[in-house]
């Protein structure tokens, strides 16, 4: 896929954001400042040129892309009317933590060491990346949801497979390997296609669903 339609299809330019959350690009600079909402995932520039009756000439442009579930966070800021960093955190741990215990109820076995003890210092640490448009880039949509579904899914696979250098598996653990593979393909980004092999796509889907002969629906 073209990069300039992969952007147009998954992500908003900031125009686009202010205007679904009906904000000025004010706001959302003075957010992205007091560490309230990521940063773009993309930040495009692009070198044209234009031909027209009225001649050729070359021009410059910029324009930054957020994920289209970036609008869903700026409204929860607005409706709980967030102003500080320390705030936005507290909900997205709030909403993080949420969606690993509806994980849990679905089945899904959580690292009791990681979402446990350490799960203060884990949501310190994906606040961060989440700022930083990690899951933006990652997931289809960065939404938290799904960025705990990434999360969760990439431990279970780095488990059950004990990073991927097991060469054997169980049946019980083929159908739990099989369960977080469908868990990261649901999450994850559509991707432009030309990324090459340095992808979460294909090193945790693509490769253990040829080495442990499986498939992903």
């Amino acid at each position: 896929m073209q990069l300039s339609k992969f952007l147009a299809n998954y992500f908003y330019t900031t125009e686009e954001l202010c205007h679904a959350l009906s904000i000025d690009e004010e706001t959302l600079t003075d957010w992205q400042q007091k560490g309230l909402f990521p940063k773009p995932s993309y930040c495009l520039q692009s070198q044209l040129e234009c031909s027209s009756y009225s001649g050729i000439y070359q021009c410059e442009e910029y324009q930054d892309f957020y994920p289209r579930g970036a609008s869903s966070w700026g409204q929860h800021i607005m409706k709980h009317d967030v102003k500080s960093s320390c705030q936005a955190f507290n909900h997205f741990a709030q909403q993080y933590s949420t969606q690993l215990s509806k994980l849990a109820e679905q089945g899904y076995a959580l690292n009791e060491d990681l979402f446990g003890a350490e799960i203060d210092e884990h949501l310190q640490q994906v606040w961060q990346q989440f700022l930083c448009s990690k899951y933006g880039v990652l997931t289809q949509n960065g939404l938290i949801e799904e960025a705990v579904q990434l999360d969760v899914a990439k431990l279970l696979i780095d488990d059950i497979t004990e990073l991927r250098t097991k060469t054997g598996l169980t049946v019980d653990e083929r159908q739990a390997l099989h369960k977080a593979l469908n868990l990261m393909n649901k999450a994850l980004s559509h991707g432009t296609g030309n990324e090459g092999k340095n992808t979460l796509r294909h090193k945790y889907i693509e490769e253990v669903v040829c080495k442990y002969d499986l498939s992903v629906k």
